[in-house]
């Protein structure tokens, strides 16, 4: 018995998802992808909000996959919602995206989600963003920084961001990737990433209000 359970210890955790997507084929290309990576499960799929306020509580995902146009509403909605759900359970979040969609993406950064991936990408970047989400990276884009660069400037960005936030979104800004950014800084990427994770929890906070929260 004492083996038994040696060998059930070894065995890594299952990484939860949940995808909320209207489109048909890209939600099967999405499936399909979770489908065939190792140590990820899909606990369920919604195409439209309604779906997905109910079966949320009760799957609890670790990470969720949303669109954000869907035919019942806008996905920031969730977001919000589930930003205000009980400190019990809060999965990472992660938003699809497209080119020239950045001011979207902040809306539903603001609203709570920790980062974006861009529809269309390849599925090993796909599973990198699900897994990257789950220990708590926030992708960031040149347009993304240089957007928020913007939007931190007309709150005064020098008593809202520290100097390192500031110097991390101006890098990024610039073109230069999470590696570079952390060469240059002299810091390591982990530090950089953690800083991403700071500026956006910074937005959300500049942006919090009061609404109503998902039903246990």
């Amino acid at each position: 018995m004492p083996r038994l359970l040696e060998k059930a210890a070894d065995v890594p955790p299952v990484l939860t998802v949940y995808l909320v997507e209207d489109d048909p084929l890209l939600a099967r290309h999405v499936l399909d992808a979770l489908a065939r990576a190792d140590g990820i499960h899909c606990v369920g799929h919604a195409d439209r909000l309604a779906q997905a306020r109910a079966e949320l509580p009760r799957c609890r995902p670790q990470v969720l996959l949303s669109d954000l146009g869907l035919p019942d509403g806008d996905g920031t909605e969730l977001i919000r919602e589930l930003d205000s759900s009980p400190p019990s359970w809060h999965p990472h979040i992660l938003v699809y995206s497209v080119f020239g969609d950045e001011s979207r993406v902040i809306h539903a950064i603001e609203a709570g989600a920790d980062g974006y991936f861009l529809k269309g990408c390849s599925d090993p970047e796909l599973i990198h963003a699900v897994q990257g989400a789950s220990h708590g990276e926030s992708p960031i884009s040149p347009a993304i920084a240089r957007y928020l660069l913007k939007r931190f400037a007309s709150a005064d960005a020098g008593r809202v961001l520290t100097t390192q936030e500031q110097a991390v979104l101006k890098l990024v800004a610039q073109g230069y990737v999470a590696e570079e950014v952390a060469e240059r800084l002299g810091l390591s990427p982990h530090v950089v990433a953690t800083h991403v994770r700071g500026i956006y929890a910074k937005l959300q906070t500049m942006h919090r209000v009061p609404v109503t929260s998902l039903s246990d």
